[in-house]
């Protein structure tokens, strides 16, 4: 009998460090020593270096049996150092990366889906549209984790004088208003003032800027399904509104988006698309930011399938993405996150007007189009297309046609 207890007392003690606190965690196994290698450059900027020293701190309090190596990188040679590490096996096992990064990564096989290693709920938990851009063939890649929603600045000072006491409710609006200001003429200087700005200037990238456009006409550069559909109506007007803006001298032609940037700062145009990152740089203008459907350029955070220890990944990605590590974050600098359940974090609850409009607006905002490697090329073609219409006044359907084609080599 007494043997039978021994042995019975034993067992429940076993039992009892096993699902201590409903997992396997407490087991020796789970606590073995686990070392992970975090690639980034926020950690090596001096914004972002405190936040990152904070969070990589908190994690290791919360998970003692793992520690993580952070390797520092300027952010111009993330990515191909990625892409080399990569393709010679030795791959971080965590990396924070810009979105645009990913569909290279993901062709070259080099990165664990999300959905693989993070739970339905804590992936659910990730804001739909910052995760479409890098959902490619149905898996999602990597997880959001830094937004950059772009939204509508608009100048209150322009839009009373031309007799508005709100800003535009959708894209449709914002042009029409923005005709009805550039009849304001000049300012007391002399100079031009414009109802809107436009990137149109041929640069890496710069295609993207008219994509608000295109989407506030209802049309799309591809479906659900990852087919190229921007040869349609709606984007032919689209581009024709673009076209009879530049001509009427509603839209600045040929400049780029520091360009923009100056004339809004200066008070020369009433309506511009841009990151939170710019309502320090607009301080002399009496401005508001309004939630408009455009595009957020996000950091994200990927795994790769040549890490040995692809839970702790996920822990770690969980961790800096969800309300434990983006409390530390924000103790630091203001960011914008890319989960639901970070949202009623007491830091969102101070941001000033203008900040709490990106902040609102980040859950909604759309992905760029990053489910190409050759995104950059075709957002160049993109921009291309846009200078023959606004600067060589050619056949928008045309236009419209030939970039459909450009497209469909790309995605």
């Amino acid at each position: 009998m007494k043997r039978f207890l021994t042995i019975t007392l034993i067992a429940l003690m076993a039992l009892t460090g096993v699902f201590a606190n409903g997992t396997a965690e407490s087991t020796p196994a789970a606590q073995e020593k686990v070392e992970l290698e975090f690639f980034c450059w926020g950690a090596a900027e001096t914004t972002t270096q405190a936040a990152f020293k904070a969070m990589i701190e908190g994690f290791e309090t919360k998970y003692p049996n793992i520690h993580v190596t952070v390797t520092e990188s300027n952010y111009d040679a993330v990515n191909t150092t990625l892409r080399n590490r990569a393709a010679a096996g030795d791959a971080p096992d965590v990396a924070q990366v810009s979105n645009q990064w990913v569909a290279t990564l993901q062709a070259m096989d080099a990165l664990l889906p999300m959905d693989d290693i993070l739970s339905a709920g804590t992936l659910k938990d990730f804001y739909d549209g910052a995760k479409a851009g890098t959902t490619i063939k149905g898996k999602t890649y990597s997880a959001p984790w830094i937004m950059q929603p772009c939204e509508l600045y608009y100048n209150k000072d322009l839009l009373a004088k031309a007799g508005y006491t709100a800003p535009p409710k959708d894209w449709k609006e914002m042009n029409e208003m923005a005709y009805a200001i550039a009849k304001l003429g000049k300012d007391a200087s002399g100079n031009k003032i414009y109802g809107r700005s436009l990137n149109s200037k041929l640069l890496a990238n710069a295609g993207y800027g008219s994509l608000p456009d295109v989407w506030g006409y209802g049309g799309n550069l591809t479906d659900a399904s990852g087919n190229v559909v921007f040869n349609s109506p709606e984007t032919i007007t689209a581009y024709a509104n673009l076209q009879k803006e530049v001509q009427d001298g509603v839209a600045p032609a040929g400049i780029q988006i520091v360009d923009c940037r100056t004339l809004f700062q200066n008070g020369l145009v009433a309506f511009h698309v841009d990151a939170p990152s710019q309502t320090k740089n607009f301080g002399k203008v009496n401005f508001g930011v309004q939630i408009i459907d455009t595009y957020s350029s996000d950091h994200h955070l990927v795994a790769f399938k040549n890490s040995k220890h692809p839970k702790e990944c996920a822990l770690l990605i969980d961790y800096l993405s969800g309300p434990e590590g983006m409390t530390k974050y924000t103790d630091n600098c203001f960011v914008i996150p890319a989960r639901h359940s970070v949202e009623n974090l007491p830091y969102y609850k101070t941001l000033d007007a203008n900040l709490m409009q990106f902040f609102k607006g980040a859950a909604s905002a759309r992905s760029l189009p990053v489910q190409s490697p050759d995104f950059v090329a075709a957002m160049e073609g993109i921009a291309q297309g846009l200078q023959r219409i606004v600067i060589n006044n050619e056949d928008v359907k045309t236009v419209v046609a030939d970039t459909d084609a450009m497209l469909k080599k790309y995605y």
